[in-house]
């Protein structure tokens, strides 16, 4: 429970507790002897003597006047304490801070309001789970945290305690050279769902409210529930660095991998580029093939570098021009680029692209991206021998491109978690494919186009993944095809 924080420095030196009261009886009594003074002058001038007898009897009757008096005050100044307790304390919980900081503010603001002279706050060793540390203390000797030995942490249902305190223990044995050698003081158990975790002590030379055990029961009750939530706010805090950390090191992790990716890349790159070439060494089917290999390098690569954008920024690393883009072009290239995986399976890739969805407003290279990623998967969770579809419709502005596949689909419940990084869903077989981070990147990068993504049932029993853009109102201009075709 007790904060890892340094604690040099919490004793601070004893200050006088709130003096309204007392000015308040000061007042009372010198105001009942200017009256018997008063009285005594007048009835001096009338007799021309002092008669003690009348005089006494002027005495008696102030006293009996002068004792409610000062009853009436000590209420109000009891009153006062209690409605600060119970307003001063809710303060801190509703502004939650550090362990040490908020038992340090609440023993202030108790020894401010004039409940006591001295105190301390111990609570649970987090090395010891049956001695406390102390957290905060004020009024006590200057240095004196620093030699002050642990205290057995209060049994479980333990009651408040007060009185003059005749326990040599260092804790109120400290405080003897301030409040004399019997100073009063009361103790108070600190309990979350009543478990013991720690103390309030409070001392003074005086009983003042310390003598209340139903005050000092809520008092310790709302003690209890702010240190509570100063708990749950350094547990939130040291979480948050802690996930912080863990993303960093995710980010460093991903940089280092991206860049031990790039080494054999580019001794792939090199080999596809020294078979291009020699073109009049291939037949047509191996020349179809090693241009599939150079297309793929060039896919992985901009990959690696996306897979570096979201290593150090998240979407903060993707960046889209929007522009007409036509469809057809696009599909064929996606088609020669994994011709050869669908051979591989025995799969068949079919295209449906409706008149009027031909052409979506899109950064080219990234839409190629999603869809990529799309038929990839598809490809994936697609038995031997079924059929990938991939289809496109318009409506109201919008265009909507479907991939369809015939594999197992994905569970409704699973529908949203499938987007989220790091995700991955089990095939049938038991195994896994991919990283998690292909449809995470999809959906950020169509949400940057001003598009929306999702999976739902497919006629055939497979997944549709549905990509949604706006449609664009013109062809693309001829130098945009050539630099989409040259990236």
């Amino acid at each position: 429970m007790t904060s890892s924080s340094d604690q040099s420095g919490l004793a601070r030196v004893a200050r006088p507790p709130a003096s309204g009261g007392a000015r308040l009886t000061i007042g009372a009594i010198v105001v009942a002897i200017v009256v018997l003074v008063v009285n005594g002058a007048v009835l001096y001038a009338v007799l021309d003597r002092v008669d003690v007898g009348i005089f006494a009897v002027q005495v008696l009757i102030t006293l009996l006047l002068l004792i409610p008096v000062l009853l009436h005050i000590r209420q109000l100044i009891r009153d006062r304490t209690r409605f600060a307790l119970g307003t001063i304390l809710a303060d801190l919980a509703a502004e939650p801070s550090g362990i040490q900081s908020t038992a340090q503010e609440a023993l202030d603001a108790l020894l401010q309001n004039g409940v006591a002279e001295a105190g301390l706050i111990a609570l649970a060793d987090d090395d010891s789970e049956q001695e406390m540390q102390i957290v905060a203390a004020d009024g006590y000797p200057a240095n004196w945290l620093a030699s002050a030995p642990p205290r057995a942490l209060p049994a479980r249902g333990a009651l408040v305690e007060s009185g003059r305190d005749q326990d040599a223990h260092p804790w109120v044995g400290a405080l003897t050279d301030s409040f004399g050698a019997y100073p009063w003081v009361a103790r108070i158990p600190l309990t979350s769902a009543e478990n013991p975790i720690g103390l309030l002590l409070l001392a003074g030379r005086h009983q003042r409210v310390l003598e209340d055990h139903t005050l000092l029961e809520r008092l310790g009750a709302q003690l209890a529930t702010a240190l509570d939530l100063a708990a749950m706010y350094e547990a939130s805090y040291q979480r948050e660095q802690r996930l912080e950390a863990l993303d960093e090191q995710r980010r460093q992790f991903i940089g280092a991998l991206a860049h031990e990716v790039r080494t054999p890349l580019t001794s792939i790159q090199a080999f596809a580029d020294l078979l291009q070439l020699q073109p009049m060494a291939m037949d047509e089917t191996a020349e179809q093939l090693v241009n599939s290999l150079d297309q793929g390098v060039q896919r992985l690569n901009l990959l690696v570098n996306d897979l570096l954008d979201l290593g150090q920024s998240e979407s903060a690393g993707f960046t889209v021009t929007p522009a007409p883009v036509e469809l057809s072009p696009l599909f064929d290239e996606l088609e020669t680029l994994l011709r050869p995986a669908y051979l591989l399976r025995e799969q068949t890739i079919s295209f449906e692209i409706g008149e009027d969805s031909a052409l979506v407003e899109a950064d080219r290279q990234r839409l190629e991206q999603v869809l990529l990623n799309l038929l990839s998967n598809a490809h994936r969770y697609t038995p031997l021998g079924g059929t990938v579809t991939l289809r496109t419709t318009a409506s109201d502005g919008t265009v909507r491109i479907e991939v369809e596949d015939s594999g197992d689909g994905v569970p409704e419940d699973l529908r949203e978690r499938v987007f989220d990084p790091y995700y991955r869903v089990d095939r049938n077989d038991g195994t896994v494919h991919g990283s998690g981070l292909g449809l995470a990147v999809a959906r950020q990068l169509i949400e940057l186009q001003s598009g929306r993504i999702w999976v739902e049932d497919a006629a055939t029993g497979g997944a549709r993944f549905c990509v949604e853009l706006p449609r664009a109102a013109s062809t693309p201009r001829p130098d945009d095809a050539a630099n989409a075709d040259g990236g």
